[in-house]
């Protein structure tokens, strides 16, 4: 009964994480005059939906706010387009400065406004033939190895050593003579005295120096296939056209990324280049390259169930030039997923990390101007 249970709180998670209605909040005051009208109310009413819809793509990241203010001044003309229903939570009317303030819930209509974004896009603009083919690498991957050093350590001791000497003698001495009759006495006395003082002092002068090594982790690759079809959709839905890496790369050059990414964190210079070349050869300009690094399961205090974080990290290439040139990154983000074993848990964080790396893939060329 419990695994059943859990399985279904798994489920109701995994609906959760990919529903296109979320809730938010948003605060909105205005100022006025003699007395508090309507239609102040209704003016600090909307800033507040239009703060909370702000809010909701400003914790969504830089790309995403930037790519929302495209489609702002629209978003405030056909408010209720995009917020499905709006609760007030808390009101205030500051009368000694005459300002009022409303808090809201609202309820935002993802789907419609990520839609809106879309169709606001350079690559939406674009026509069909301008739009640009697209080559992602998304490698999925956890620590099989890691070696730690311990901190090497050197010690250096100077010693200083100061010594002064005071020294003094005297010595005296007094003869005699004495004539008694024929015998002649004599007597003779001598008095020394020395005297002598020694000082010592010592200064110890102790360092060094400690030397910290990092350590050395080797991974092990994970299979990306029950992801792969999410990660295709997010990029088609974004307005590119999605090619598949065993169609463009050679045999060695996947062979060179498998194993670079086994040990490292970036493609080696030789290994980049040989993809550059591949990519220019089939006239592919772009090129999405992200890590998503698996971490080790623990219990959710929440459900009970297991938990696993995905660090994920990406780099987008223009390759059209010259020479390459990032045109957009994705810093470390972390996304986590529950499930009812290691196994499922470790795949849905997996599946959810990689279709979040895409959409912000997007939302960053978008933000470029990149079609």
């Amino acid at each position: 009964m419990r695994k059943i249970l859990l399985a279904l709180a798994g489920l109701i998670l995994s609906t959760q994480c990919l529903a296109q209605v979320v809730t938010t909040k948003g605060t909105g005051t205005v100022s006025y005059g003699w007395s508090l009208s309507t239609s102040d109310k209704d003016k600090a009413y909307k800033a507040a939906q239009v703060a909370a819809v702000e809010r909701y793509f400003a914790e969504n990241g830089e790309a995403e706010s930037e790519n929302f203010e495209a489609i702002q001044p629209k978003v405030e003309a056909n408010l209720d387009k995009f917020i499905l229903s709006t609760t007030i939570i808390n009101e205030q009317n500051q009368e000694s400065v005459k300002k009022y303030s409303v808090a809201v819930r609202v309820e935002l209509n993802v789907a419609k406004l990520r839609t809106s974004i879309r169709g606001s896009s350079a690559t939406a603009k674009a026509g069909a033939g301008d739009k640009s083919q697209l080559v992602y690498v998304f490698m999925g991957r956890e620590a099989s190895s890691v070696r730690s050093y311990d901190d090497r350590v050197v010690k250096r001791a100077e010693l200083t050593r100061e010594s002064s000497l005071d020294a003094s003698m005297s010595d005296k001495g007094a003869e005699g003579e004495k004539i008694r009759g024929n015998t002649v006495a004599t007597a003779a006395r001598r008095d020394v005295s020395a005297n002598a003082k020694r000082k010592d002092s010592a200064t110890l002068e102790t360092g060094g120096s400690t030397t910290k090594k990092a350590d050395e982790a080797t991974y092990r690759l994970l299979p990306m296939t029950n992801t792969k079809t999410s990660i295709t959709s997010v990029f088609s839905q974004g307005g590119f056209q999605v090619v598949e890496p065993e169609f463009v790369l050679q045999d060695g050059d996947m062979k060179a990324v498998n194993a670079d990414f086994s040990t490292g964190n970036d493609l080696q210079p030789n290994t980049i280049r040989a993809v550059v070349a591949s990519l220019r050869k089939n006239q592919v300009p772009l090129l999405v390259l992200a890590t998503l690094d698996v971490g080790i399961p623990s219990q959710d205090e929440a459900t009970g169930m297991q938990r696993v974080a995905v660090t994920v990290t990406g780099r987008i290439l223009d390759v059209t030039g010259n020479f390459p040139r990032e045109v957009a990154s994705v810093p470390a983000v972390q996304y986590f997923g529950v499930g009812p074993d290691n196994a499922s848990a470790s795949g849905k964080a997996l599946k959810d990390a990689a279709t979040a790396a895409a959409r912000e893939v997007v939302a960053r060329i978008n933000a470029a101007g990149i079609h």
